[in-house]
């Protein structure tokens, strides 16, 4: 007798072979009862003790009666339902049809696992199958709704209409675990449980964040604030309960008092356990110049940084500085801050800066920045969460990269940007409905200023730019300052995009945020930057710098205007764009091409293919360094204000004069002569030559070198420009040395070898020289003792309250081997460790 083989032997998962397919639910089968195929249906819903009503996948087409639960249904899944006994009729007592439709539509929320549809790549299937379940559960909805109110016929409503708002929320809960399935990562595995079938873990709902939206201070209640778990308790609305049994009313008054003596006493408590240092200015008010002279650095800043980044409102700014002079108080107050932090940025474009009331105006601007970093950090920080910290904090970080304090990594952009994404700032105003169209115009504004210092930052320093990834601030709008008034309840239109505005400055900027972040993320990872993504960001940023001239050059002044005429005073005018602005704009975006093309340009000598990029760079930096031609020092008489950030801006500020920018010009340079080296010198001529006329014995020359020659003409001379400003600029008072030091080697081995000379005797020569130049501008700009400097430079001597170490050791005899005159260790600095160490 032939036994079965083991794979006849049917298992549990295989459907059996029946002549029609199985309707009844698993558990009826197996207590071969009648089954009305409800999901639960009514003996499982009926049974005394806890049952699971599952249904057998079905592998042809649903019964009517299945077929309206398609809502729950998936092909070869599962669904399972919990039924507790105590919720039901006992047996004896057969449901309606209205029952049945209500218990089926309270149950499905307590599904234990809702069906989902195998992973697969037909994803589009499994969005239409959970959307039209979403539909099916609405109809149903509405279908009980409507059954409710037919059965709605006694005076005794309230349990329908309890029942009712039950149905909504389990709905409605049931809605967002099929959303939050569709939204499910492509291709993951579905969690299984202990029987090894798939289970859709329901996902959190979201919930709109809160805004605490003050005068004096703003915070945005992250989803991990008490506030939300506060909520479920309803404390607020037991307290603010209309129940007349409510004792809340009659202790009102007693818990207002109680609340305000305990605040009272906490203040005081505080106030004595608080640490009272002693402030930067002890008497900030006295600090601050005569009105005439702050109206001419007020208007200073307005004419430069205002219009670009947007930071004041200008009628809020009037009011304030009138009131200021009107009513002079020594107290430090927001506005206080920010006026000695206008003035300080203010003071730098002012044609004669002693003016700003003291002759060592450095340390008054110093002063000043140190003041307003005590009012954000100091004892007085609670009090500056608001947008008027966010004002003081932006103005802080441009007059720190307009002095000599230089950025800060404990004050940066960084910290700003944590600090507005704290208070909401990187979220639509029209999520919170409380703000006025005031208040969110300036968090739309704000944002973006933000926003560009983030940029800048991230481009200057190697911190990667790092941005909210809930972010979803609308852009600002196309409006004058007029337009906006904090008691204004409608908002305003915005202008079109074609009319000039206060804005239209700063939204030419940020158009290109997108593009510049971007190009940002890319060099900061040049495993992702490919040679064709850079010329594409290169050629996207390259038309914005024409589009951004061009809409100057169709606003521009009238070129005999003074530019301090091109508005009216400060308080009470339009922002007009300037060529300060043009050069600005045009300066920031050209350093994103440089920098894009950058890495192919330093490869492009051994490899032709990238050219492009060699060529693209050094059209890149010629622009930019043209713009260094308006600044003639030592006459400080014509100078513009573009001239007068170079001399004090740092980092990106420094644009033409920065050590980025002429370090790609002289690799150029370097390349050019590389790539064509310099013929032999010609033979001298005979002694009968010497007193000969140069018609009869013309100069040996070859048209090829002389062209050469002729390409690299303009490049050296803006080289050798740039580092005379330079060197200007430390006789003026800016020590500041590793950029005079390494260009003058630069242009020393540029020399060396188009004359053929050997390039380390020439750049040790150079490096002595512009030492020993640098020595004498020190000496000069610090007032000290007139003194030999060459005789100082070679014994060592020095005088007293010289800001600069003896240099001797720096002299051609005393290099030594600490010392490596290698020119490619002197272009990349290292080689100068000693020279770092000076405080170069």
């Amino acid at each position: 007798m032939n036994r079965p083989a083991p794979e006849a032997v049917a298992a549990d998962s295989e459907p059996r072979k029946r002549r029609r397919p199985a309707k009844s639910c698993e558990q009826c089968r197996q207590r071969k009862v009648r089954c009305d195929r409800e999901v639960p249906c009514g003996p499982c819903r009926r049974s005394r003790s806890s049952v699971d009503c599952s249904y057998r996948q079905n592998l042809h087409s649903p019964s009517p009666v299945a077929a309206e639960q398609t809502a729950l249904h998936v092909p070869q899944q599962r669904i399972l339902l919990t039924t507790p006994s105590n919720q039901f009729a006992p047996e004896t007592q057969p449901p309606s049809l209205t029952n049945n439709v209500t218990r089926s539509s309270i149950d499905q929320p307590e599904l234990v696992s809702i069906a989902q549809a195998p992973t697969s790549t037909n994803g589009s299937s499994a969005s239409a199958q959970h959307g039209s379940s979403v539909r099916h559960l609405q109809d149903r909805l509405q279908r009980l709704e409507e059954q409710l109110a037919e059965s709605a016929t006694g005076p005794d409503q309230q349990p329908l209409e309890r029942t009712l708002r039950e149905l909504c929320s389990k709905v409605q809960s049931l809605e967002e675990r099929l959303s939050q399935s569709v939204h499910s990562t492509p291709g993951g595995e579905p969690d299984r449980d202990e029987d090894g079938r798939d289970e859709q873990v329901p996902g959190m709902a979201s919930h709109p964040l809160r805004l605490d939206a003050k005068v004096r201070k703003m915070k945005l209640f992250g989803p991990t604030h008490h506030t939300y778990t506060l909520d479920k308790l309803r404390l607020l609305g037991s307290l603010t309960s209309k129940d007349p049994q409510s004792a809340y009313p009659e202790r009102k008054v007693e818990l207002a008092t109680l609340i305000k003596d305990c605040r009272n006493l906490r203040k005081s408590i505080k106030k004595e356990q608080a640490l009272k240092p002693n402030n930067p200015i002890s008497d900030l008010r006295s600090s601050i110049p005569a009105k005439d002279v702050c109206d001419e650095l007020v208007r200073c800043y307005m004419d430069t940084f205002e219009p670009v980044y947007r930071i004041l409102h200008l009628p809020n700014f009037q009011k304030g500085y009138q009131q200021f002079w009107e009513e002079p108080s020594a107290k430090v107050t927001p506005f206080l801050v920010k006026l000695i932090l206008v003035l300080a940025i203010g003071t730098t474009f002012h044609p004669r800066r002693s003016k700003a009331g003291t002759e060592h105006d450095t340390q008054l601007i110093q002063s000043w920045i140190y003041a307003a970093q005590w009012w954000l950090t100091g004892p007085t920080e609670r009090l500056t969460s608001s947008l008027e910290g966010i004002q003081a904090f932006c103005l802080l970080l441009l007059a720190r990269q307009m002095g000599t304090l230089g950025p800060s990594i404990w004050l940066s952009p960084g910290s700003l940007l944590q600090a507005a994404t704290a208070m909401g700032l990187h979220l639509d105003s029209a999520s919170f409905p409380s703000l006025s169209p005031y208040m969110a115009e300036m968090r739309a504004r704000l944002w973006t200023t933000v926003l560009e210092l983030t940029i800048q930052c991230s481009l200057d320093t190697a911190v990667p730019l790092i941005i909210p990834a809930s972010t979803n601030s609308k852009p600002l709008c196309n409006l004058n300052d007029k337009d906006l008034d904090p008691e204004m309840k409608q908002a305003t239109t915005a202008r079109p995009m074609s009319e000039l505005t206060d804005s239209s400055i700063q939204l030419f900027l940020h158009k290109s945020f997108a593009l510049r972040a971007e190009a940002v993320n890319l060099i900061h990872d040049r495993s992702k930057l490919t040679y064709a993504k850079a010329i594409q960001l290169g050629n996207n940023l390259r038309n914005t710098c024409q589009t951004i001239a061009t809409f100057f050059s169709s606003h521009a002044p009238c070129s005999t205007t003074p530019q301090h005429q091109h508005q009216s005073q400060h308080t009470n005018s339009d922002l007009h764009p300037t060529s300060f602005h043009r050069k600005f704009l045009d300066m920031i975006l050209r350093r994103y091409i440089l920098l894009l093309h950058l890495p192919f340009m330093r490869q492009a000598a051994t490899n032709p293919h990238y050219h492009f990029s060699r060529k693209v760079c050094l059209e890149s930096a010629m622009v930019i360094a043209s713009y260094a031609n308006t600044l003639t020092l030592p006459a400080t008489t014509d100078l513009d204000d573009f001239a007068r950030l170079l001399i004090a801006g740092r980092g990106s500020f420094r644009g033409p004069l920065s050590l980025e920018l002429f370090s790609i010009l002289g690799l150029e340079i370097i390349t050019q002569l590389e790539e064509s080296p310099p013929l032999p010198p010609p033979p001298p001529p005979p002694p009968s030559s010497l007193t000969a006329s140069p018609s009869t014995h013309p100069a040996f020359t070859n048209p090829l070198d002389e062209l050469a020659r002729a390409t690299r003409g303009p490049l050296i001379r803006t080289l050798e420009h740039i580092r005379d400003q330079i060197f200007q600029i430390i006789r003026i008072g800016t020590p500041s040395l590793k950029r005079c030091i390494i260009l003058s080697a630069m242009l020393a081995q540029i020399r060396a070898m188009e004359r053929g000379d050997p390039v380390e005797e020439a750049v040790g020569e150079s490096l002595v020289l512009s030492l020993r130049e640098c020595y004498a501008a020190l000496q000069s700009s610090s007032g000290g003792a007139d003194v030999d400097v060459n005789s100082a430079v070679m014994t060592g001597t020095t005088t007293a309250g010289s800001s600069l170490g003896s240099p001797s050791g720096l002299v051609g005899v005393e290099f030594g081997a600490d010392f490596d005159l290698d020119i490619t260790s002197l272009l990349y600095v290292p080689g100068l460790g000693d020279l770092g160490d000076l405080g170069f």
